[in-house]
């Protein structure tokens, strides 16, 4: 029994050394993890000031997206707004376009087969408001004796020359 005492110490010898030196590993490892948790701390901490940034920064970037869509609401409207007065007034002036296209050719027919006649003042102010330079159209001033096509039709050269 004596070799087989021997041999079961022996054994029990190695395994004693295979367990010291991973003891020392594992102590070795633990000292790097406790000498790393300081820095894994500082990660951690500076993780949550930069998600708290973030989050602050959504916030903002939200309040500003909701200013900013109010405004261009508002644009939108007042620009769907002067696009439905453009509109009408463009359908104004080619209604009065072709009134006074249908009167033109009549007019000239007339004049030609008509001795001349004193032009009434209305319409000499009227037929040399067509005839006038943009300038001189931007600062005439409509008189009280002419219809509101005419006025209209001055305002719109007015506004098509300036």
């Amino acid at each position: 029994m004596d070799r087989f005492q021997l041999g079961i110490e022996i054994a029990l010898s190695v395994l004693l050394l295979v367990t010291i030196f991973y003891s020392l590993y594992l102590g070795r490892a633990l000292s790097v993890l406790r000498r790393d948790r300081g820095q894994l701390d500082a990660l951690i901490s500076s993780l949550q000031s930069s998600s708290a940034q973030a989050q602050s920064g959504i916030d903002h970037l939200r309040q500003t997206t909701e200013l900013v869509g109010r405004a261009l609401g508002k644009t939108v409207e007042s620009g769907k707004s002067l696009k439905r007065d453009l509109a009408m007034l463009c359908d104004r002036s080619e209604t009065l376009a072709q009134q006074l296209e249908s009167l033109l050719p009549a007019g000239r027919v007339a004049a030609k087969a008509a001795p001349r006649i004193e032009e009434i003042p209305e319409e000499t102010s009227f037929r040399s408001a067509l005839r006038l330079k943009p300038d001189e159209v931007r600062t005439m001033k409509p008189s009280g004796s002419k219809s509101a096509a005419e006025r209209e039709l001055l305002r719109a050269l007015r506004q098509k020359q300036g």
